[in-house]
C-alpha cells in the first residue's frame, strides 16, 4: 500500500477516534425546534357596481414557510457529525494524496522517455509483459550484465549517496542502485528495481538481496518477469484503493452535508440533476 493511501487511513481513524473521545457534539439552533405556521394575507378592494353603490372583493392569500416539525432533529445531528468525520479526516489525508499525484505522473512520464535509451547491449529481449506499461523490452544482455553484478545490496547502500534517511537506515535508493550499476542500461536498471520493491524508490536490503539472488539462478528471467508483473499490479492496486478512498470521502461529505443542513431540498431526490432543477440556487430556502 502507497504511503498516501496510509495517511488517508490513519486520518479518517484519528479524527474519529476523536469525536469519539471528546464526545463530539451538534447543538441544534433554537428556531429549528419551533413548527412553522401558516401566515395568510387578507386584501381588500371596493368597486362601484351598476348602481353607483360600492362593492367590495376581499382575497385571502394564504403561504406556508419551510416545515421543519416532521425532521427528525437526532438524525439531521448524526448526519453532521458523520460530514465533520468524513470531511475533516477525509481532507488531511487527501490533500496530501492530491499533491503526491503530479510526482507520481512526473516519475511515469521519465520511466516512459527511457525509450531507445543508451547504452545498450542489444540483441533478444526477455518480453515483458505490456501490462508494465515500459515504453519497450529490454535486452537480455542488458539484464544479465545488471543481475551479474558481484556487489552485494549492502555494499551498494554503503557505497551510495547517504543523505537519505532511508539510505541511512540500510534502505537500498534507486540512486545507490544506479551508481552501482555505471553504464547500464537506464531502462532495464529501472525495470529491475521496480522488481525489488512496492516503492519507487527504496527497496527492503534482506529482500533485494534475496531477489536478485534468485533471478540469477535458473529461470531467473521468469522469475523476474513475475515478480516485476506482480509489483506493478500491486501499485495499480494501491493507487485505485487510494482513488475509491478519495471518492468515497467527497461521496459521504457531500451526502451528509445535505442531509444534516437541506434534507427536505427537492434536488435531493434526482441528483445530480437536481443541481440544475431546481438548482442548488435554491438550496438557502431549505436551509436549517
Amino acid at each position: 500500500m502507497i504511503l498516501q493511501t496510509k495517511i488517508l487511513l490513519i486520518s479518517l481513524l484519528s479524527t474519529q477516534c476523536l469525536l469519539q473521545t471528546f464526545a463530539f457534539t451538534v447543538q441544534p439552533s433554537s428556531f429549528l425546534q419551533r413548527t412553522t405556521m401558516p401566515t395568510s394575507t387578507t386584501s381588500t378592494t371596493s368597486t362601484s357596481n351598476g348602481n353607483g353603490m360600492p362593492k367590495s372583493h376581499t382575497t385571502t392569500t394564504t403561504t406556508t414557510a419551510l416545515s421543519l416539525a416532521d425532521i427528525d432533529m437526532a438524525e439531521v445531528e448524526s448526519f453532521r457529525k458523520l460530514f465533520y468525520l468524513w470531511f475533516f479526516g477525509g481532507s488531511g489525508g487527501g490533500g496530501i494524496a492530491i499533491a503526491a499525484f503530479p510526482a507520481m505522473y512526473d516519475r511515469f512520464s521519465a520511466m516512459r522517455s527511457l525509450a531507445s535509451s543508451e547504452p545498450t547491449l542489444g540483441g533478444p529481449t526477455i518480453n515483458l509483459s505490456p501490462l508494465c506499461l515500459y515504453p519497450q523490452d529490454i535486452a537480455l544482455k542488458d539484464f544479465e550484465k545488471i543481475i551479474n553484478n558481484k556487489m552485494t545490496v549492502e555494499q551498494m547502500v554503503k557505497k551510495g549517496p547517504q543523505e537519505s534517511f532511508w539510505a541511512q537506515r540500510g534502505y537500498l535508493r534507486f540512486e545507490a542502485f544506479e551508481a552501482a550499476n555505471k553504464k547500464c542500461n537506464p531502462l532495464a536498471l529501472r525495470a529491475i528495481f521496480d522488481a525489488l520493491t512496492k516503492s519507487t524508490s527504496i527497496a527492503e536490503p534482506d529482500v533485494a538481496q534475496e531477489l536478485l539472488d534468485s533471478f540469477r539462478g535458473s529461470g531467473g528471467v521468469e522469475l523476474f518477469k513475475g515478480k516485476l508483473l506482480k509489483s506493478k499490479f500491486s501499485g495499480y492496486g494501491a493507487i485505485g484503493f487510494l482513488l475509491f478512498l478519495l471518492g468515497l470521502a467527497a461521496e459521504t461529505s457531500a451526502d451528509a452535508l445535505a442531509k444534516g443542513w437541506f434534507p427536505q431540498w427537492p434536488g435531493l431526490e434526482n441528483f445530480p440533476i437536481g443541481l440544475v432543477d431546481p438548482g442548488v440556487w435554491t438550496i438557502p430556502d431549505y436551509w436549517i
